[in-house]
């Protein structure tokens, strides 16, 4: 019943003919990336994906990883699995050419890191976590560095790692330890860091940890951060495996769910270190990598839910249970209405989310040769992030439901993608960290202008859709809720210290659930312009019922979600703490 089959086809759908719908040829990086040549990717990445990587998922998560005398050991079939994916190239398609990369804009890879993702979350986080480490070493290390790594990374030879938190230091980085000694010509890093994913393993010939570590004499708090690459396996000057660094795992933790993922605790005793960087600007460093991460799990967000879907499904049309009100017949219990209707708020969320995430892949992408699309990209990140990694654990809740008593027993797979799910509103800054991000720095912090070109973008764009006037009204009834809650929120804040922190979660939820009305309205129309040169009417047709359900059924949130940041503030915070 644990099947996987990646929906190409709705993952082209979604980048060609909504996302780029208007610039993904008429764009000069995009020129080259036609329909046939996007098939021809993702059904290769595809086949990978369901034969060859998804299969480990079920004994990943029953097995799990262990280690002993610092060494882990993965489950079965992860190396042929991690090896099938560097031989094909797929770590390489987004990567610079000039290190052996392909060069293809990130939203044209996204898809594939879906499908990689939905075959095996604890193994795709190799993946994930490389990709954004690459990016990093990238655009911020010396040529040298540069020279001596980015080659093997991209190619999959080495991994990468993100080092952040410490015991002390979770979302305030500002307290961490860990220090950095000049010595010579690299840095002597001491320190432990914690929830360090894939930190050790055999699947690579070495690790790169990016590391956040003080220098001597630095300045307080964030400010005084630095980031260093540290190497498991030392370097020889011709780029040649050398000694073993003074670095190692102490543990693996025992989690919740992705079970089948090395999330380490690393011990540094003056592992040899290497600036990235400006000293002092580790933070700023990093974001370049976080900010790839962040997108990248809302995509796995988007890949969790969709497993979780297809299983649902294939379930739901086996299971006999009951009769209708039509006849007295027994049926699949896809017939009943409440079923449907869990079946298709997971369809209907699924949709709006993937293009959610290939819009802001897609805008980064633009942004690299036009500025003003950094702004946007920088919007939609928190509410990408957030939004669609909440909405996964309400649809795989959904699917484990739809299985009834049979979801709650860990052999029918339901359970474990809800147990996977959960991390996805917690790790690279939880849903409370990208609200007051959202809030803060890209809302309140640019006096609003940024949200106001992008509601002014939605409602021209509603204006002058091919949909009728109940759902135009509704659309702008829900612009309107947004644009009067931005209002109190910039005329109230300075007045109500509490007021963003206190609204920030209700703010960003209100904005996702109103930039999935957007996106619904875009796949309605790029359906019915599909259908009038296309035999597949079924396919489009879903996509346009699809759509109106989730305008009929999850636009009004925005309003409520929008009272409830607008209200709240004062009895949240008037209760004392030994009244709890």
């Amino acid at each position: 019943m644990d099947q996987f089959h990646p929906p190409v086809k709705d993952m082209i759908f979604a980048l060609r003919e909504v996302v780029g719908r208007n610039d993904l040829q008429s764009n000069s990086g995009f020129a080259d990336f036609d329909r046939e040549f996007l098939e021809t990717i993702y059904d290769s990445a595809a086949e990978v994906a369901s034969e060859i990587i998804a299969p480990t998922n079920k004994d990943g998560d029953r097995v799990g990883v262990s280690i002993a005398d610092g060494r882990v050991t993965v489950p079965k079939g992860y190396a042929e699995a991690y090896d099938a994916y560097v031989d094909g190239g797929w770590s390489t398609l987004s990567c610079n050419p000039e290190y052996g990369g392909q060069g293809m804009p990130a939203s044209i890879s996204m898809p594939v890191n879906e499908m990689v993702m939905g075959a095996n979350f604890s193994w795709a986080h190799l993946a994930l976590l490389t990709n954004s480490a690459i990016r990093a070493v990238d655009a911020h290390a010396s040529q040298e560095l540069k020279d001596l790594y980015l080659e093997k990374l991209i190619s999959g030879k080495f991994t990468g790692t993100m080092n952040l938190t410490e015991p002390q230091a979770g979302s305030d980085l500002s307290v961490m330890n860990t220090i950095a000694q000049p010595n010579g010509d690299h840095y002597k890093i001491t320190g432990q860091k914690i929830f360090i994913t894939w930190g050790e393993h055999d699947l690579s010939e070495n690790i790169v940890h990016l590391v956040l570590a003080r220098l001597p004499n630095a300045p307080d708090g964030v400010k005084g951060i630095s980031l260093f690459l540290v190497p498991k396996v030392k370097l020889n000057k011709d780029g040649s495996l050398g000694e073993r660094n003074t670095l190692k795992a102490v543990s693996v933790e025992h989690k919740l769910g992705i079970h089948g993922c090395a999330t380490c605790v690393m011990s540094f005793e003056e592992a040899e270190g290497f600036l990235i960087g400006e000293p002092n600007q580790g933070l700023a460093c990093m974001f370049t990598m976080m900010n790839d991460a962040r997108i990248g799990v809302a995509c796995e967000s988007v890949a969790i839910a969709e497993r979780a879907y297809q299983q649902a499904v294939l379930y739901a049309k086996d299971r006999v249970q009951g009769s209708t009100h039509i006849g007295n017949s027994r049926v699949t219990i896809i017939n009943h209405p409440d079923v449907r209707r869990m079946i298709l708020s997971m369809k209907s969320l699924i949709e709006i989310m993937r293009v959610l995430v290939y819009e802001n892949t897609f805008e980064c992408d633009l942004a690299e040769s036009k500025p003003e699309h950094g702004k946007r990209a920088d919007l939609l990140t928190p509410i990408t992030k957030a939004w669609c990694s909440e909405l996964c654990q309400d649809i795989t809740s959904i699917a484990l439901q739809v299985h009834g008593g049979m979801g709650y027993v860990e052999e029918t797979g339901a359970a474990q993608h809800f147990r996977d799910a959960r991390i996805t509103t917690i790790y690279e800054g939880t849903t409370g960290i990208q609200a007051n991000d959202l809030i803060g720095r890209k809302f309140i912090g640019d006096h609003g202008s940024g949200m106001n070109d992008l509601l002014n973008e939605i409602e021209e764009e509603i204006e002058v859709a091919d949909i009728d006037t109940e759902m135009r009204d509704a659309l702008n009834q829900a612009i309107g809720h947004a644009r009067n809650v931005s209002s109190f929120i910039l005329e109230n804040y300075q007045k109500e210290p509490n007021l963003p922190g206190a609204c920030s979660h209700n703010f960003l939820m209100m904005m996702g659930y109103l930039v999935g009305g957007w996106i619904a309205v875009r796949n309605i129309t790029a359906s019915k312009d599909a259908l009038e040169e296309s035999d597949d009417s079924q396919f489009y047709n879903a996509k346009i019922i699809s759509s109106n359900f989730y305008i009929e059924q999850f636009l009004p949130l925005v309003s409520s979600f929008g009272s409830s940041a607008m209200h709240g503030s004062g009895s949240m915070m008037s209760m004392p703490d030994e009244q709890f």
